[in-house]
């Protein structure tokens, strides 16, 4: 298990490093960019949308674009991993053809580097909350409850597309067009009580959009999770890890014969 721990971890720096190679900012366009789009969206959905936010008054534009940094910085680890997901192996065909190899390790990999991409992210956001009227509560102390079990999430759906991205071509297109349509499912640039109700409760039922909401409240506002949601979430974010994992165990076996 530990050598298997390291082989995860050294392939994963090998996988960051490989993506900022030869650019002149490296790591830094993992902040660059999503500063950029969140200086867009923050113009657009505050000025003309000017969307409001359920319990959470926001007195300046600093206020507003905290609250979807943390929306776009969860979001966006889970988009990441999916997109990137299908590739997982395909990506490593002289790693698939060895034998004793343990397949089981590319898939976190994928995970574990947009995971480092949104750590990146969250330190501007840090920096953010200082100079916002929210400020910094104890109970982030507590975003461990929140990020584990999105962790899980985004494990067992990346082990699920990592394997039906061996067989099905297509699954690569079909990855990115779900991302795009999750961030307008989910409550990212805007608050989920915008909808009417009947789509608000079915958005509400997504364990992406649970974490979304409850990050967001959580480090804003201090608010604990709503533990009816949030059991709802960790109870489908373990089925689709099981899921996810036990799929890509059934079927790693013909993965050589078709990369």
């Amino acid at each position: 298990m530990g050598r298997r721990i390291e082989l995860m971890l050294s392939l994963t720096g090998r996988d960051i490093k490989k993506k900022y190679k030869d650019s002149l900012l490296g790591a830094l366009w993992g902040v660059l960019v999503p500063l950029i789009m969140l200086a867009i969206y923050t113009v657009i959905f505050s000025t003309i949308f000017s969307a409001k936010w359920k319990g959470i008054e926001t007195h300046t534009k600093v206020d507003y674009a905290v609250l979807l940094f943390i929306g776009l910085i969860v979001y966006n680890f889970f988009a990441e991993s999916l997109t990137r997901a299908p590739s997982a192996v395909l990506s490593n065909p002289n790693l698939v053809k060895k034998v004793v190899f343990p397949l089981e390790v590319l898939p976190p990999v994928v995970v574990l580097s947009s995971l480092y991409n949104a750590g990146v992210a969250t330190i501007a956001l840090i920096a953010f909350l200082v100079f916002s009227s929210f400020g910094l509560h104890w109970q982030i102390v507590l975003l461990p409850i929140l990020i584990l079990p999105m962790l899980a999430l985004t494990m067992g759906v990346t082990y699920l597309f990592a394997s039906l991205g061996v067989f099905f071509r297509d699954v690569d297109q079909i990855a990115g067009l779900l991302a795009r349509v999750l961030q307008y499912l989910t409550p990212v640039l805007y608050p989920s009580i915008i909808f009417p109700e009947t789509i608000g409760n079915w958005m509400r039922l997504s364990p992406l959009a649970v974490y979304v909401e409850q990050t967001r409240a959580l480090i804003v506002t201090g608010t604990l999770p709503d533990w009816g949601s949030y059991s709802w979430a960790v109870a489908w974010s373990l089925a689709i890890f099981f899921f996810g994992y036990w799929w890509f165990q059934r079927t790693r076996r013909a993965f050589a014969d078709v990369v």
